[in-house]
């Protein structure tokens, strides 16, 4: 009789407390969020574009004071390798094999805000918080399921469950079996 292997492919996003960074950083999360999120809007104010870029354009436009910027990826490492260890050591017990496809700051991605919304500051804030980790991993259960959805409902809810203690809050924005 041979194993069987199930692989998912699962997307979440976690936030982690800032309590938890206090040791390991010196710049606040929060008050460089509030910084780039005031910088990103003057800038979009000062230059009418239209849309909020990715963080990559105020890098490569000298658009946000370096310093600001160099905080921001500093805390995005300490914030990132601090998700992959808690992920890794949290899941080990449910998962044969982890492997991490994409671990980054949501900082670090295009913000879905668009120039009139409303509660622009607040997405803005949400979005550009240095302490929110997008995560795409696969994971490997050892069990064979018949039923591709009951796999991927089980991974979603494993990795939820095992993980909600060790973060401000967990969202597993997809399950996905894999062939």
């Amino acid at each position: 009789m041979s194993l069987q292997f199930t692989s998912i492919s699962l997307s979440m996003t976690v936030v982690v407390p800032e309590a938890a960074l206090e040791q390991h950083i010196a710049a606040s999360p929060s008050i460089v969020t509030d910084e780039i999120v005031a910088a990103v809007k003057d800038y979009e104010k000062t230059h009418k574009l239209g849309y909020f870029p990715a963080i990559d354009f105020y890098i490569n436009n000298n658009g946000i004071d370096p310093d600001l910027l160099d905080a921001m990826q500093s805390i995005s490492w300490v914030v990132t390798n601090m998700v992959r260890n808690e992920i890794r050591i949290k899941m080990r017990p449910v998962f044969s094999n982890l492997k991490f496809e994409t671990i980054k700051s949501l900082a670090q991605t295009l913000p879905p805000v668009r120039i009139n919304d409303e509660n622009l500051t607040q997405k803005l804030m949400e979005h550009f918080n240095t302490t929110t980790v997008k995560v795409n991993l696969t994971a490997t259960m050892i069990q064979k399921f018949i039923d591709k959805e009951a796999a991927e409902k089980l991974a979603k809810n494993l990795a939820y469950q095992w993980l909600k203690g060790s973060f401000e809050t967990v969202t597993v924005n997809s399950s996905k079996a894999l062939d």
